[in-house]
């Protein structure tokens, strides 16, 4: 029976897509290209440009320059205390609940979505991202893998199907909609697509990850993965 390991939890506000042949539809991934992560350069005080495009940030979110201020403080505590991953990560549930409860209870259409992968992908994902020195940080969905950590068992995390992400170096991820060839997909390898966006569980993700991983393929030259998704706060 294959295994799955916990990648991490992530806030995201949906946006429909905007582009492509899937404009208007809203699909539940993890991807902040095509949702927005509440977890995000401007949370931390420490990255280049986090004040770029604040004036937008707290328009959207409605927050103030003291609440911009509170979430950097939680963020930068939470990181130095390895809560949190980057980029956009939670390491647990509770972590993200807590960042929720304390900056965004005033928004109602928020989401925490977990993703999982499979152990035949782990050791695929640890080698390519392993620091290159000790002095280098890990990505947060790096740092999370190393532990292994099961799938939750708990009903509140709802099944809602597979994602196939793209792994930049800085642990943000693309998804196959970002490329427009979800439906193409679906067709090329048998797969179903489901009211969420997501592909429905097949019994051998080799082929489509191999298809994704060919560089004459000329999707985003970064390392595919397929990830188990569940929904944890509708």
């Amino acid at each position: 029976m294959a295994h799955n390991y916990l990648g991490g939890y992530y806030v995201v506000k949906q946006r429909p897509i905007d582009f492509g042949g899937k404009i208007s539809k809203v699909i539940y991934t993890c991807s902040n290209c095509i949702n927005d992560s509440l977890l995000d350069h401007w949370a931390y005080t420490w990255t280049t440009g986090n004040d770029s495009q604040i004036e937008d940030i707290k328009a959207e979110y409605q927050l103030s320059d003291e609440d911009v201020h509170s979430i950097r403080k939680w963020v930068d505590n939470a990181f130095n205390d390895k809560r949190i991953g980057w980029i956009n990560l939670f390491k647990d549930l509770s972590v993200a609940e807590e960042y929720i409860r304390n900056f965004f209870p005033h928004l109602s259409d928020l989401k925490i979505i977990s993703v999982y992968f499979p152990d035949s992908e782990v050791p695929h994902l640890l080698s390519e991202f392993q620091p290159a020195d000790e002095n280098r940080g890990a990505i947060g969905l790096y740092e999370n893998l190393m532990k292994r950590i099961p799938e939750s068992t708990n009903s509140s995390e709802l099944p809602i199907g597979y994602d196939i992400i793209g792994i930049e170096l800085d642990g943000g991820f693309h998804t196959c909609y970002c490329h427009d060839v979800s439906d193409s997909l679906a067709e090329m390898f048998q797969l179903e697509i489901n009211e969420y966006g997501l592909f429905q569980e097949t019994a051998d993700w080799e082929p489509l990850i191999k298809y994704m991983n060919a560089e004459e393929n000329g999707f985003e030259p970064v390392p595919w993965f397929v990830c188990k998704t569940k929904l944890v706060r509708e």
